[in-house]
């Protein structure tokens, strides 16, 4: 697998937003905010960089970031807004 290249088409998550312990919103690089379940429909359609989707231990649906093996990129390491 070669480097990793940024899709400029993509939005990038720069800062998420914790409501009752889970993340409730998210930022993107350009400024904009998106609720979760926006979010995650934008994950699942391939526009958002370097996140997926699963289900957390209740069943529902949640968006993560790529394991790559460096905590720092991780959701819950980004700035809190």
């Amino acid at each position: 697998m070669g480097p990793h290249t940024v899709n400029p088409n993509k939005a990038i998550i720069r800062a998420v937003h914790y409501d009752n312990g889970a993340i409730g919103a998210v930022q993107f690089q350009n400024g904009a905010v998106a609720d979760i379940a926006h979010a995650i429909g934008m994950a699942e359609a391939g526009m958002i960089e370097d996140v997926n989707t699963g289900r957390n231990r209740e069943g529902q649906k949640t968006l993560r970031s790529y394991p790559d093996g460096d905590p720092s990129n991780n959701l819950s390491n980004l700035p809190r807004f």
